[in-house]
Order: structure tokens, then C-alpha cells, then sequence
């Protein structure tokens, strides 16, 4: 069965591993995440797991996570396929989070104390692919998350490669496109605004152009201002794109308004109120972002 649901017409499956799951891991509020943000064609979420095509070896294949029995299983040509896809689908979860620690640094603030209290473990969402995220993060600027979607499944009929063999009922039957294709592409007739097409292109060759990476290693400070120098690109979006691509504990995006109204009810902070606030936080404050979010609803 796939995340969706139903059957896929796809070759057995080559390989399949235990993710050793946390004991307390939120899967329902981590499924609910990714479901709201799932793009059409490329990833699939059901009730216990995610589905998604993926790249290996030049070769096309996909992965599939049951979050409720804790395994990971691949098909690909490629059984060494499911030993390069583990790591990354743990950082996609946030398996591994320091849970105790960051509950130890946050709790010593009354207000995450009492959110943590309520919503239990805490995890960041990352990402299978950084430019990936980072074109989902462009379509979701200054727009609802259900049309941002809406947008990346347009970006993918008209531009991603179908794979082959991939049934008429396969949820995720082609592969996102790559910078190099996005760089040079039509982005007209999708519904995005002429500003927005430069942005996304923008990122695009610059990532073709090995000018922005999202190597995991490289200091906040040097990706921010990488992605700050693109046209259309600002503090919010790289900071979003460093948490979730990057796995960057301490990324804090405090331009954004949610944060700024929900942490003292009433009172709408300014960023640099907001900023001033989280140095306690630090080094985790991502964790803090996702707690906000979700007491917001």
C-alpha cells in the first residue's frame, strides 16, 4: 500500500530497515505537517507514513516510511539505496533530536515550560533535498500553505520528470526538477507573479551555479547571507530554509508575526523585541519556533 492508501504499480520492494523510533515521537503532529505540505506527484502522506520518489545513482526510485510501526523501506534498482536514503529520512523526521537537552534549555522559560508541558516531544520537519525546500519555501512567501501547495503541483506537472514504469495509480510518479532545469525554465501560466518567477530563478542558478548550497556544516551566519543576497529572498526564508534544510537548531526567523503575537498574548513584539527574548532559548531555538507554531494552531 502507499501513504495514500492504495496499491502502486512498482517492482517489490528491494530493501526495508527499523528506524529504532523514539518512544514518545508526535506522529500525528509531524504526518499532519507534512501532509498540509506534501507535493502532488513527488510525496504522499496517509494516516501511518510518507511516500516519495527520490534520486540514487542516477537512478529513480521510491521510499516509503510507516511512522507507527518504525520502518523504512526502499525500491530501487540499487539495494545500497536504502543505506544512503536512512540517515537523510532521519533528519527528514528529526529522529534524532536531543530531546532532553532542548526540553532542559527551554523549560527555563515559564511560557515554553507550560507549551511543553502540553504538547510533548518536539520535532523539526526537515527536508529531503534543500533546493527542493527552498523553491517550497519561495511559493509559500506571503501566501496560505494550501496554495503554495497548489503552486509546487503546477511546477511539477509542467516541469518534473515522470518516471518510468511509474503506474497510472502511483501518488508519486515523477521526480521534483532539479535547479539546472528551474534555472532556464517557463514559470509563466502557473499562477505566479513576475516577482516571484525572478526569485525562484534567481535561487535556482545560484544553486546551479554551486553559488548557494545547502551543505549542513556551513555556518547560519554565511547561508543567511547567501540567500539574503538573492532578489526576493529575505531573513524569514533563509532562516525557514536553515531549519528545516539545514537542520540548524538555532535558526529564528523574528520578522515572523505569528511568533511575535502568540508569545505574550495582547502584544504584538517587535523582531528585535523578539530576538532580545529568544537569547535564552539559544541553542535551540528552531524548537522554540515549532512549539509557537504549534500552540497557535
Amino acid at each position: 500500500m502507499t501513504a495514500s492508501g492504495h496499491a502502486a504499480a512498482m517492482p517489490p520492494p528491494t530493501a526495508r530497515i527499523d528506524l529504532a523510533l523514539p518512544r514518545r515521537y508526535p506522529v500525528d503532529a509531524v504526518l499532519a505537517f507534512y501532509a498540509r505540505r506534501a507535493i502532488p506527484g513527488v510525496e504522499a502522506v496517509g494516516e501511518d507514513g510518507y511516500r516519495r520518489s527520490f534520486v540514487y545513482n542516477g537512478e529513480p526510485g521510491w521510499l516509503q516510511v510507516d511512522l507507527r510501526q518504525g520502518w523504512l523501506e526502499c525500491c530501487h534498482a540499487d539495494r545500497s539505496a536504502v543505506a544512503f536514503a536512512a540517515p537523510r529520512v532521519r533528519e527528514l523526521f528529526d529522529l534524532d533530536a536531543p530531546q532532553a537537552r532542548l526540553r532542559r534549555v527551554l523549560g527555563r522559560d515559564p511560557r515554553l515550560a507550560a507549551l511543553l508541558a502540553q504538547h510533548g516531544d518536539i520535532r523539526v520537519p526537515g527536508c529531503w533535498d534543500g533546493f527542493e525546500l527552498g523553491v517550497r519555501a519561495v511559493l509559500g512567501q506571503q501566501i496560505t500553505v494550501a496554495a503554495a501547495r497548489t503552486l509546487a503541483a503546477r511546477l511539477v506537472a509542467r516541469h518534473a520528470q515522470r518516471i518510468p514504469g511509474a503506474g497510472a495509480d502511483e501518488p508519486c510518479h515523477s521526480l521534483f526538477p532539479p535547479a539546472d532545469v528551474l534555472a532556464t525554465a517557463n514559470l509563466d501560466g502557473l499562477g505566479l507573479t513576475g516577482a516571484r518567477i525572478a526569485t525562484l530563478q534567481g535561487l535556482a542558478a545560484a544553486v546551479s551555479a554551486g553559488e548557494l548550497d545547502f551543505e549542513r556544516s556551513q555556518p547560519l551566519a554565511r547561508f543567511v547571507a547567501r540567500c539574503t543576497a538573492l532578489r526576493g529572498i529575505g531573513d524569514w526564508t533563509a532562516h525557514y530554509m536553515a531549519m528545516r534544510a539545514l537542520r540548524e537548531m538555532d535558526a529564528f526567523p523574528a520578522a515572523d508575526i505569528v511568533l511575535r503575537k502568540v508569545l505574550q498574548p495582547g502584544t504584538t513584539l517587535t523582531a528585535r523585541e523578539l530576538e532580545q527574548q529568544s537569547q535564552a532559548w539559544r541553542p535551540y531555538r528552531a524548537y522554540a519556533v515549532l512549539l509557537l507554531w504549534r500552540s497557535a494552531g
